[in-house]
């Protein structure tokens, strides 16, 4: 089944984008489950990858109708990413082309291997359906969202289509002084049911040392979060999950940031 055509992934999309940026999401369970059923009834068509332009209609003249093809890049300022400085560099990408960049492992791939600058990657609104891997020799780099509620990076990988809990993650990130903002990671695999095997399905694996997230959001199902290993920070996050959804070695501090168990075994599936 492909990513966007699963049920669980649109349900993910829609959830996101019916809350505000500036308070932590309370699923009422009611609603988690209307837009499970609501989401079976749409295909893949309805999540476009790209959105090349939009039509304007101008008002009529000498009896003429007038389309005005704008191209959806227009509005992106055309000084920015701005020029690299000795210290740090700002890739940027948009799904959309507007910038460097359409994915966000293609901005990671681009980064200097074992480079001492801090390199921003400006992600702009938007689904990011890709899995991604910060590898070790990427050290200093940021994942800099539009919010949680905003800017997501998407995959649907279990233990069983990955060969192990540990590979599952929809971002894995083995670099040291990794730092994400106002994004959220989801792993939108197919909700599991009681006794189901290698359904554990990760959203992040967080495997570098002094790693810190900010205003980030973690959604999935069973094992969202593997806190693997080193010393991570969690800073006005949301974390949602049904079973061990934080687990793994990592001495971690979270403040200020919200747990929620989801309880997905009373829905219909």
């Amino acid at each position: 089944m492909s990513l966007p055509g699963t049920s669980f992934s649109i349900f993910i999309a829609l959830l996101a984008a019916a809350t505000a940026c500036t308070h932590f999401m309370t699923p009422n369970p009611l609603f988690v489950r209307n837009l499970i059923d609501f989401s079976l009834t749409f295909s893949s068509s309805v999540i476009p990858s790209t959105i090349p332009y939009k039509l304007e209609r101008s008002h009529h003249n000498h009896h003429h109708d007038k389309k005005t093809i704008q191209n959806i890049c227009d509005d992106f300022p055309p000084d920015f990413p701005p020029p690299d400085t000795n210290t740090t560099s700002i890739l940027c990408v948009d799904r959309n082309g507007c910038c460097n960049f359409t994915t966000v492992q293609s901005a990671v791939d681009a980064v200097r291997n074992f480079s001492a600058k801090r390199t921003t990657v400006w992600i702009n609104s938007g689904i990011y359906f890709e899995k991604v891997i910060v590898p070790k020799m990427k050290p200093n780099i940021t994942f800099q969202g539009q919010g949680y509620a905003s800017t997501a990076i998407v995959w649907n990988d279990t233990a069983n289509s990955s060969h192990g809990t540990f590979y599952s993650g929809s971002v894995q990130v083995f670099a040291t002084n990794f730092i994400a903002k106002n994004i959220s990671f989801m792993n939108v695999a197919p909700i599991p049911r009681p006794g189901d095997v290698g359904a554990q399905a990760v959203a992040i694996r967080v495997a570098g040392d002094q790693a810190a997230f900010w205003g980030c959001g973690f959604f999935g199902a069973q094992d969202t979060l593997h806190d693997d290993r080193g010393r991570h920070y969690f800073k006005d996050c949301y974390i949602q999950g049904s079973i061990d959804f934080i687990f793994g070695n990592g001495k971690s501090f979270y403040e200020d940031s919200r747990l929620y168990a989801s309880e997905f075994s009373s829905l219909k599936y």
